[in-house]
């Protein structure tokens, strides 16, 4: 059976949609549908037919091999005490009933979850166009929020860049009248703005701006000197002196001037 959720539609349904009372009543009732079906087959499966040979193909009801396994004990017992043999349809008879009833009811059972579905699916299909613009509206809506919220957070940059500029200039004395990385590739990156408890700007604030080796007025950073980036400075450093070895070899037979 198909998912509860997915009634002749591409993808699932979104849970959140703005169903109709009709859509919603119906939905319940294909889910329940589903859950009956399943519901019967796992407490009655062991009277389906399937497959019951160790090896091969055999098909059988689990329920009806395993009743006859008993009867069969049973004869054996009477027959050793003398006794009668039991009643066989009466031993088989309830087992064989439940495997008639198994034959009949599941597909009844499919036919009813099929036809839930169809009408949870047509109805779902009428929906489609209220459902829609109503979604349409809220969409519009969220827009008008967006836009709304974009203009503010282009104000608030705006302010952001326009005090970080006013502190580089008074930090430089002049020297500097932009953020640092002003026109670089990385923008500005005015959004790395942090300053410490005592109102300065930290130092890992000052080299994600890139005032990296810019002369700063002492009381304004928390590093006064130039700020370094020391793991930068390492990797140069390695890289300038960097010497690759070209050959392993022995050094007899090469000339003294040949790295080995």
């Amino acid at each position: 059976m198909p998912n509860p959720y997915d009634a002749n539609f591409a993808t699932e349904p979104p849970a959140d949609l703005p169903y109709s009372a009709k859509v919603k009543g119906l939905r319940k009732a294909y889910q329940t549908a589903v859950d009956n079906l399943n519901k019967y087959r796992q407490e009655n499966a062991p009277y389906a037919e399937r497959n019951i040979a160790q090896f091969g193909t055999k098909v059988g009801v689990p329920a009806l091999v395993e009743a006859e396994r008993e009867l069969r004990e049973q004869e054996i017992a009477a027959i050793a005490a003398g006794k009668p043999l039991p009643d066989k349809d009466a031993f088989l008879g309830p087992v064989k009933s439940k495997a008639e009833e198994y034959k009949r009811m599941v597909p009844t059972l499919e036919a009813l979850a099929r036809k839930a579905q169809q009408e949870y699916s047509e109805a779902l299909r009428e929906d489609l166009v209220p459902m829609g613009l109503k979604e349409a509206q809220k969409a519009a809506q969220a827009r008008d929020a967006y836009e709304k919220a974009y203009r503010a957070m282009l104000t608030a940059r705006e302010t952001l860049e326009r005090h970080a500029v006013r502190f580089t200039w008074c930090a430089t004395a002049g020297q500097v009248d932009t953020l640092p990385l002003e026109g670089s590739s990385a923008g500005n990156n005015a959004e790395a703005w942090q300053i410490a408890d005592d109102g300065r700007l930290t130092t890992q604030a000052a080299i994600e701006l890139g005032f990296e080796g810019i002369g700063l007025i002492d009381g304004l950073v928390v590093m006064s000197e130039p700020v370094r980036d020391e793991a930068a400075e390492a990797e140069a450093e390695f890289w300038r002196t960097y010497k690759p070895k070209m050959f392993t070899a022995q050094p007899a037979g090469y000339a003294s001037n040949w790295d080995h």
